[in-house]
């Protein structure tokens, strides 16, 4: 689906992982039956049951492995389209700073799970209009944070929330198509000056920085998964040279690619 906000029903038979790769959208995982354990960038094998959410942020990297058969209804979504909820989003960014965030499962209120049960029937009778599923969402954030405690929100959609959360939204879903801050200033049509003063402000460290540490993130997750090896990831992530890849590690991780590879396999 080309819809910029949909909903689905996603089933995995345990033993099964469903690697989901970069996507251009926000997802959030509702998990209506079933266990197992989600990894999104560089959080590994969280742990998630029935009755609980995880959120996948656009341009991650996460993988979903069902320790036993899962059930689950996903939203995705770019921003919300209710600029009410859009708001009200943008004014949890300052309860962002006192939170650590660990992708660690939200409860589901049993407001939000009537609302689940109801969503999941309409999609098993086929229900898929654009139109029902964009005011379905509307409803979903409106349960989320009439019923919810704030700071629960923005634990799960910590990810997003910013001052601006538009501008936040174009930097993730651009960030890994181009290789400096110029080209991404250059994507959102700004002027360098800017942009620069903006990102800045919604994200506290200039852009190069930041897409370094982002690339940190993605580079660590493939290297926790089995039979990854260096060369796989200088490929997948554009590192032209070994010298490169090690200059790279030893500036975000603090060691060598082997010895990174050594210590994600011990933890």
């Amino acid at each position: 689906s080309d819809y910029r906000c949909s909903f689905r029903l996603l089933n995995i038979e345990a033993g099964t992982e469903l690697d989901i790769e970069r996507r251009p959208l926000n997802m959030l995982f509702f998990l209506l039956s079933g266990s197992g354990t989600i990894s999104c960038n560089e959080f590994a094998d969280r742990h998630y049951k029935a009755g609980q959410i995880a959120f996948i942020p656009k341009s991650a990297v996460s993988s979903i492995r069902a320790e036993s058969d899962i059930k689950a209804l996903t939203c995705i979504f770019d921003v919300p389209n209710n600029l009410c909820d859009k708001m009200h989003l943008q004014s949890y960014w300052n309860l962002c700073s006192n939170i650590e965030y660990d992708l660690q499962p939200v409860d589901t209120t049993h407001q939000m799970q009537t609302f689940l049960d109801t969503m999941a029937y309409y999609l098993e009778e086929g229900i898929n209009c654009e139109h029902f599923h964009e005011i379905k969402q509307q409803e979903m954030f409106l349960i989320l944070r009439w019923f919810s405690p704030k700071v629960t929100i923005a634990r799960l959609l910590y990810p997003i929330i910013g001052r601006s959360m538009d501008f936040r939204a174009i930097v993730l879903e651009n960030y890994m198509k181009v290789e400096n801050g110029a080209e991404l200033a250059d994507l959102t049509h700004m002027g360098r000056s800017n942009f620069d003063a903006r990102f800045r402000k919604e994200f506290g460290m200039p852009a190069g920085k930041w897409m370094l540490q982002q690339t940190a993130k993605h580079v660590k997750h493939h290297l926790t998964e089995p039979g990854a090896t260096i060369g796989d990831v200088m490929m997948k992530f554009n590192f032209n040279s070994p010298t490169h890849f090690t200059r790279f590690c030893k500036q975000q991780f603090g060691c060598t690619p082997t010895e990174l590879i050594a210590r994600l396999q011990s933890e």
